[in-house]
């Protein structure tokens, strides 16, 4: 048996041809489940669409613990900045540099009872 190359030729243009026109899907009977392929389409583009919202979503979770870890960090410093204000000793140096006569007291406030 030998292969003639001219005939594999010809059955492959005509294949394409077929494709091209539409004749390829009328002999296999895919005209039957036109609906059904049209569903299967909807159903694969309305996956894809999901699968790219849900990418899109947790990237933006991923950047949201991002920021939130930096926020954490700069809400540490300003705490601890708050803390070191409200000293005492700070407090003194901070009314020295004001110029103010105010000094921490030498004994201890007393009570006055109504």
């Amino acid at each position: 048996m030998t292969v003639r190359w001219k005939e594999i030729w010809v059955a492959v243009r005509n294949s394409l041809r077929a494709l091209r026109k539409g004749e390829f899907l009328l002999s296999i009977g895919a005209h039957k489940y036109y609906l059904h392929i049209i569903y299967l389409f909807i159903l694969a583009w309305i996956s894809i669409l999901v699968n790219l919202k849900v990418d899109k979503t947790l990237t933006r979770v991923e950047e949201n613990k991002v920021d939130l870890r930096d926020l954490e960090i700069y809400h540490a410093e300003k705490e601890a900045d708050l803390v070191k204000l409200h000293s005492a000793s700070t407090t003194q140096k901070n009314l020295r540099r004001l110029g103010s006569d105010v000094t921490m007291p030498e004994k201890p406030a007393t009570k006055i009872n109504p």
